[in-house]
């Protein structure tokens, strides 16, 4: 080592020994450590002085630049700063966080043509140039500040370049006094430096005026002289954990301001914690405004439970009596009317049903705002559910004389684990609004694989028509009713756009993608992509039989019915005589339960909301106690539609329930699947499936249902009977190819596809045969009997295709 660095390392340990002895002293006071601190930083800048001078200078070449300087950058070509002594603070405050950071950054805008003129002129001409500048400072802070580029001092062919700063409006501030400007200026809070007998090395921060307290009452001072032992036990903690060597944070009431502290110990390059650093800040006015939030979101909880209660009650309010004008327009229908009163009266049942659509769809917007609106994951078949989709589009379409199609990928799964009624909701959304606003051409379907794995599978469904789409300016807020109800969206077709919105939340519920494309007078497409798990159980099948009200499969059981409106119970009246029921008719839950002591009967029907005693109230007393009527089937009549409400009903007892307003055929199908009838429509077998035999009865073709929907309009009748026609030809034709193939998929997914029309025309045996094919095919895999089964099927239903082609007008 050279004698000079030995002499340098010597006088620095003397000086580092005589340092550490004078800082140890208990007589030193503020004072005495200020003299030290301040021949320190002296000395480090003419340390630092030194240093840029030993930079500067080249050979024996001299600037013109001014000898006292600010500070220095070093740069290279590009004026990214290599080098910075003595500036660092822009690095977080002026720019974003990177590994270079350009000069120019740190240049107000109105002054960069300068620098940059400077700048180049520098480098291209390879002479000393300056330019007056805006340099950032701090946050919202800029300074006048002179930029001396010394060419003749720098080394450029090793890309690097010297510019000197001095700040014109600062010259009498040395750089090195801003860390205690800043330090002693903290507002609303105070930092203090500690050693390991809890006494004050530095203090720093304006918070401690409030109390008239300065740096001085703390430094050379420990924490017990300068709080009271009440403050003291407060704090105590805090600084003992951190001369402990942890960190802790927390909140201390002082007088009567909050303040979160947070300490921490500093340690040696050996990792030995040699003092603490505590931070208070003051916190009070952040913790009033939080006890304000927490009191607007117990306001809103409240409002928001007062919202529920409201959305319930209209509900049940609107339900009720659309469950009468419902009721008594089915009542009527059965009556004889002229062509004008039949009208009429699907008029009323065509506006009921609409204003109950409206209300499910409201209820149903509320819970998804409010998140009570779940994505369940149950096994299903995907393809039979776009069967079931397709089979209810299909009737629409024909009403409107469109054609209705669906194309699915052939590399369709199974069965999917998702949740089928969310799937169903969404698709029957998009596939309404495209058939009510197409008044000619066609509506489409599809769905297609678009991603798989061994676990996950991701479908597309697309929805398009050929309508009267959408305006392009209107597309960005096709789906903006839910989240904001713009006035925009109720012109955008023309409506108010609920199901859209409703559209849009399942799918990003279901972690899915939904996007639109359209032009006026063209039509539009719905995209749909969702991500679904592969599944390779079969979903359970839970099948309920149909009944035909005609067959008076209730007459003679004994029905007991409670409801308070009045309206309801005489619609009741008409509709238990009709079956040819026994029954009974009581206004409250009293009443009810008197009856319910004396007679026992074989079905109860209890309304929720009645007065005295509610449905509850009546269910808990019956089924605590042994009676005549313990065991006995009990339906709840509700109009509350929220799945709360129905799952608190089943558990309190009740057999099942029925959503007002409901229809009489459903009632009806409810009652007896309940009371297990045995349906004289398909003579059972004993596990409820028709014989083959039974299914190739002749059975006559029905157009009652045909006759009441069409009216006078001969060609909408025509037309629905060419469309079964059809439909049944090409069952006919698919089961031919499906036998010749063995393709029994198709087989099973034909036969479902076309039920529901054999229903509407009154074909319930070859329905249920049908039925059964489709469990051959698709469930039980009954593969050896089944071409027998078709065939003699398929006799039948030729002999209803010809009855279907002589009923034409």
């Amino acid at each position: 080592m050279p004698e000079s660095s030995t002499n340098i390392k010597h006088s620095l340990n003397s000086l580092s020994k005589t340092i550490s002895g004078l800082l140890y002293k208990k007589e030193i006071n503020e004072e005495s450590l200020l003299q030290i601190e301040q021949w320190l930083s002296v000395h480090l800048n003419k340390i630092r002085i030194k240093k840029l001078e030993d930079v500067s200078i080249v050979g024996e070449q001299e600037t013109d630049l001014h000898t006292k300087k600010d500070g220095v950058f070093i740069l290279n070509t590009a004026a990214d700063i290599i080098l910075d002594p003595g500036f660092q603070n822009y690095q977080s405050v002026h720019v974003e966080h990177s590994d270079k950071i350009n000069l120019s950054d740190l240049i107000e805008a109105s002054t960069l043509n300068e620098f940059n003129s400077a700048f180049l002129e520098a480098l291209a001409e390879k002479k000393n140039t300056k330019a007056n500048v805006l340099l950032k400072t701090g946050v919202n802070q800029e300074r006048m500040c002179l930029l001396e580029f010394d060419v003749l001092a720098s080394n450029l062919e090793n890309d690097r370049l010297i510019v000197y700063y001095s700040f014109k409006d600062l010259q009498h501030i040395h750089l090195s006094e801003f860390q205690s400007i800043v330090l002693n200026n903290l507002p609303g809070m105070d930092v203090f430096l500690f050693d390991s007998e809890y006494r004050y090395i530095l203090a720093g921060g304006k918070e401690k005026q409030k109390y008239n307290l300065t740096n001085s009452s703390f430094v050379g001072k420990t924490l017990f002289e300068v709080y009271k032992k009440q403050d003291q036990r407060r704090y105590f903690q805090f600084y003992n954990k951190a001369i402990k060597g942890e960190y802790t944070e927390g909140e201390v009431r002082y007088n009567k301001d909050v303040y979160y502290i947070a300490a921490a110990p500093v340690k040696n390059t050996e990792g030995n914690t040699v003092a603490g650093i505590l931070i208070s800040q003051n916190v009070t006015k952040d913790k009033l405004l939080e006890a304000k939030l927490i009191k607007s979101k117990e306001e809103a909880q409240r409002a928001n439970k007062a919202k529920s209660i409201f959305l319930a009650n209209m509900s049940h309010e609107i339900r009720t009596p659309l469950n009468s004008i419902i009721g008594f327009a089915d009542q009527l229908k059965k009556t004889n009317l002229d062509k004008q009163q039949q009208r009429f009266t699907s008029l009323i049942n065509h506006s009921s049903e609409h204003l109950l659509y409206l209300v499910n769809e409201i209820v149903f917007l509320f819970k998804l705002g409010m998140d009570k609106v779940y994505i369940e994951k149950t096994n299903f078949s995907i393809k039979q559910l776009l069967s079931e989709i397709a089979d209810d589009c299909e009737k629409q379409a024909a009403e409107k004389n469109l054609v209705f199609n669906m194309k699915t990928d052939q590399a369709l799964p199974d069965f999917i684990k998702g949740d089928p009624f969310r799937l169903r909701q969404i698709l029957m959304n998009l596939l309404v609004n495209a058939l009510k606003y197409t008044e000619k051409g066609h509506v489409k379907l599809s769905a297609e694989v678009v991603r798989k794995t061994k676990k996950k599978i991701e479908l597309l469904f697309e929805v398009s028509d050929t309508g009267i789409g959408i305006e392009e300016k209107d597309l960005a807020y096709i789906f903006d009713v839910f989240e904001q109800g713009n006035k925009r969206t109720e012109k955008i077709r023309g409506g108010a756009g609920l199901g859209l919105g409703i559209c849009k939340k399942l799918v990003t519920l279901f972690n899915g993608d939904i996007a639109v494309t359209s032009k006026k007078n063209v039509g539009s497409t719905f995209k749909v992509s969702i991500p679904f798990e592969l599944a390779n159980a079969k979903p359970p099948i839970k099948k309920e039989k149909s009944y035909n009200l005609d067959d008076s499969l209730l007459r003679g059981k004994r029905i007991l019915l409670a409801d308070d409106d009045k309206h309801n119970r005489l619609l009741s009246e008409v509709v238990l005589k009709g079956w040819e029921t026994d029954f009974t008719l009581v206004e409250d839950g009293e009443e009810a339960l008197k009856e319910l002591k004396k007679v026992a009967f074989d079905l109860v029907l209890l309304d929720i909301h009645m007065p005295k005693k509610n449905g509850i109230d009546v269910i808990k007393k019956v089924r605590a106690n042994k009676s005549l009527n313990t065991n006995t089937p009990i339906i709840a009549l509700t109009a509350n539609a929220l799945k709360a409400d129905i799952n608190s009903y089943l558990k309190v007892g009740f057999t099942d329930y029925v959503i007002k307003p409901f229809f009489e055929l459903e009632l009806y199908n409810k009652i007896c699947n309940i009371l297990q009838i045995k349906n004289n429509a398909n003579k059972s077998t004993g596990n409820g499936k028709p014989t083959v035999e039974e299914a190739t009865i002749t059975e006559v073709f029905n157009m009652q249902e045909l006759e009441k929907t069409a009216g006078s309009d001969k060609q909408f009748f025509n037309t629905m009977i060419d469309n079964f026609t059809e439909n049944a030809e090409m069952l006919l034709s698919s089961f031919k190819s499906g036998l010749e193939n063995e393709d029994w998929n198709t087989i099973g997914e034909r036969a479902h596809k076309v039920i529901p029309s054999f229903k509407f025309f009154k074909l319930m045996n070859t329905a249920d045969a049908l039925s059964e094919i489709e469990d051959m095919a698709l469930r039980s895999h009954q593969f050896k009997t089944l071409p027998e089964t078709i065939n003699k099927v398929s006799g039948q239903i030729e002999e209803i295709i010809k009855q279907a082609k002589a009923a034409k007008r």
